[in-house]
């Protein structure tokens, strides 16, 4: 599995655009929060999207969306052009080393979506992403949808594969507590995760175990980065978006400050890019 963020202004179609590609509905309740949904690309390759709220005060689920996905896609609406956020979701994934992508001209049934697509690629000009594919599309007449995952499926096989023995980096973006368990939602960027296994959430170092894994609605006894995953924690305390599970270090403590850095902005050079 391949896992992308979505990324744009405020109602410019980023869920739309899922909803379409997926069939899925993506978006859990409340404004400010990520969402999920996966299918399979036209090569049978699967992907996962996290869906990135555009609120503005979703800082926190815009970061831990954004921060462990190997690409994203980035929606500009063809009626409303660049807007703020459009240049403030570029500027998060370019910090957070998100160096792949596919931009998508959305409403392409509403205004000739050439001069939103002239406005982008200016913006884009001197980026990662400036050589990023571009389709125009529209959900509500289906228009460019095939063309759009296309792209996106051309990109997913030029990205890279964590090594499955790497150091577990997952980056949270939603989570909630009922008793004694959490469960928590976010990207594995690296590493494999079984059940039982300990991990460390981060940043205060507690630590936690894994008490069962979810994959694409289905049960799983371990899992493999990149992937959308689900996971219950035994007396993990506060869970929030933003923090991370993390492989503990050789000592069995506080991995190495690297261990927590974006799997995007940690490539060997000569990986991939779009």
């Amino acid at each position: 599995m391949q896992v992308l963020a979505t990324a744009g202004h405020a109602a410019h179609g980023k869920s739309s655009l899922v909803r379409a590609l997926t069939g899925m509905e993506p978006k859990e309740p409340g404004p400010a929060l990520t969402g999920t949904a996966w299918t399979r690309l036209p090569s049978g390759r699967r992907v996962a999207f996290v869906d990135v709220p555009g609120d503005p005060r979703s800082v926190p689920a815009v970061l831990a969306g954004l921060a462990p996905a190997p690409a994203v896609l980035l929606a500009v609406a063809a009626d409303e052009g660049w807007r703020p956020q459009s240049q403030e979701h570029l500027e998060a994934a370019a910090a957070l080393g998100v160096r792949n992508g596919v931009l998508a001209i959305t409403r392409a049934d509403v205004a000739d979506p050439k001069i939103a697509l002239r406005q982008a690629r200016d913006r884009l000009a001197g980026t990662a992403l400036a050589a990023a594919e571009a389709v125009a599309v529209s959900t509500v007449t289906g228009a460019g949808t095939a063309e759009l995952a296309a792209a996106l499926d051309r990109l997913a096989g030029r990205l890279p594969v964590p090594a499955p023995d790497a150091p577990v980096r997952l980056w949270v973006d939603h989570a909630f507590t009922a008793g004694r368990q959490s469960v928590v939602t976010g990207t594995l960027a690296a590493g494999t995760v079984r059940v039982d296994d300990e991990l460390l959430l981060m940043p205060a170092g507690e630590r936690v175990r894994v008490r069962t894994i979810g994959c694409a609605g289905e049960p799983r006894d371990e899992i493999g980065g990149v992937s959308r995953v689900v996971l219950t924690l035994r007396d993990a305390g506060r869970v929030a978006p933003g923090m991370a599970l993390v492989a503990p270090g050789p000592d069995g403590r506080r991995p190495p400050a690297w261990t927590c850095a974006p799997a995007s902005a940690r490539r060997p050079a000569g990986s991939p890019a779009g």
